[in-house]
């Protein structure tokens, strides 16, 4: 897609409610294009969709790196701090660019943006959206708004959660430091956005007392297609996303040892870059695993064609930290009408979207004969699969379209409004507002 593609034809409709945010909205976020994988893609979404309604959003983000570890060509020496992404007007500040993403190095990147996003600090706008990570853009936020304004902060991330559950070492003291941290920004905000209501109860008990609202990471159902399997060669199954700790790949790596055991013929392809791509190679080879193959991600043009290549999906998250994290993928999966497996427990955040949807089953991590076990029914089950497959293509037309999603989201920061937008809701006890 053109960085000027989508761009408004006219003005907003002055009877549309959001029309009140024209030239009002500011989006302060760490990841945004052409970073491919993680909080990026669903942010520069919502920035895209305000700017065709036109809202004529601004938005401050750092130099691209994710998931790499360093900027990225073009980037490097402020070439493009200020450009028209899809419509929407985008300026950069420079970072600092860890060589490794562990949690430290992380938080010295996300500190550093934080500090430079600060320096441009204008009390001016009326609607400021903020994502988490990083809870930094969120502590700095306020700053943005001016004093009628209000300020919204999407949490894809419980950062404090995620570093305690993946052990980090010694990251005891700076982990209480972040829980802190977020407790304050979060309860500086004016609405609070979790991708379930796992997420919202992880929130409530932090500490967070400002209104907590459920919403998934939308999906743009109209740019993924969902194009028949492939009949020829052997079945495939994808993992494709960030190569990073969390994610827990090494159950795919003991998956596909588990199904050359069982003369599976399946192949499987994990596509993506991260911290942990080489140890992952490197392990590959070493088991002598000949039905795994590794690539880069396939461009956003092709996403449709590349998620279309795989007859199942795959999601391994590490056990520990899936209390914290939902991954944005499952929505893209279940667009391209694909089923998926999981590896994560039935209550955390991404079994209970795979309960509600029907696309998808869960596995709790760590038992790889029970994975391969799901695989190999869904696999040998061609009208299961595709019926899966029709169930969450459904639900994210009906719950996580941007249509829906971007719309209800922004109608939070309109001063008196009670439109939720189109869609149901599912709220529990613990979260207020509007839900999925």
């Amino acid at each position: 897609m053109s960085n000027n593609a989508r761009q408004p034809a006219h003005a907003i409709d002055p009877s549309d409610p959001l029309s009140s945010l024209a030239d009002k909205l500011f989006i302060l976020s760490n990841y945004f294009y052409p970073e491919p994988t993680g909080s990026a893609p669903p942010i520069t979404d919502l920035a895209a969709w305000a700017a065709e309604l036109g809202l004529r959003p601004q938005v401050l983000t750092a130099r691209p790196s994710y998931p790499g570890s360093k900027v990225y060509p073009g980037y490097e020496a402020g070439q493009r701090d200020m450009e028209i992404i899809k419509g929407a007007q985008v300026c950069r500040v420079p970072s600092v660019i860890p060589r490794t993403r562990n949690l430290l190095g992380r938080l010295i990147a996300e500190i550093s943006f934080a500090a430079s996003a600060a320096l441009r600090a204008r009390r001016q706008y009326g609607a400021v959206v903020c994502i988490c990570p990083s809870i930094f853009a969120v502590m700095i936020a306020p700053m943005f708004r001016r004093a009628d304004g209000q300020v919204l902060a999407i949490v894809h991330d419980i950062q404090s959660g995620l570093g305690q559950a993946l052990n980090f070492s010694g990251a005891r003291i700076i982990l209480r430091v972040l829980q802190a941290l977020e407790r304050i920004a979060l309860n500086r905000c004016d609405h609070v956005v979790a991708l379930t209501d796992a997420m919202a109860s992880e929130l409530r008990g932090l500490g967070v007392t400002r209104p907590i609202h459920v919403l998934p990471p939308q999906v743009d159902v109209k740019e993924i297609k969902s194009l028949p399997e492939p009949t020829e060669g052997p079945p495939m199954l994808l993992y494709s996303g960030n190569l990073g700790r969390k994610q827990g790949l090494e159950q795919v790596l003991d998956l596909a040892s588990s199904l050359s055991e069982r003369n599976n013929p399946a192949i499987i392809h994990i596509r993506g870059e991260g911290t942990e791509r080489l140890d992952l190679e490197r392990d590959a080879a070493a088991r002598g695993l000949a039905n795994v193959r590794f690539s880069n991600l396939a461009p956003r043009s092709e996403i449709s064609e590349a998620m279309a290549a795989a007859s199942l999906h795959l999601i391994p998250q590490d056990a520990a930290g899936a209390a914290f994290a939902l991954p944005s993928k499952v929505f893209s999966i279940m667009a391209a009408q694909r089923a998926f497996v999981a590896t994560a427990h039935p209550e955390s955040p991404l079994g209970q979207v795979a309960a509600r949807s029907g696309g998808g089953v869960c596995v709790s991590g760590g038992n790889v004969e029970a994975l391969a076990d799901s695989v190999e029914s869904l696999l040998s089950n061609a009208e299961h699969r595709m019926a899966m497959a029709a169930a969450g293509r459904r639900f994210v037309e009906r719950e996580a379209d941007r249509e829906v999603v971007c719309r209800r989201l922004l109608l939070l920061l309109v001063p008196g409004s009670t439109q939720a937008g189109p869609g149901r809701s599912f709220v529990s006890p613990e979260s207020s507002g509007i839900g999925f």
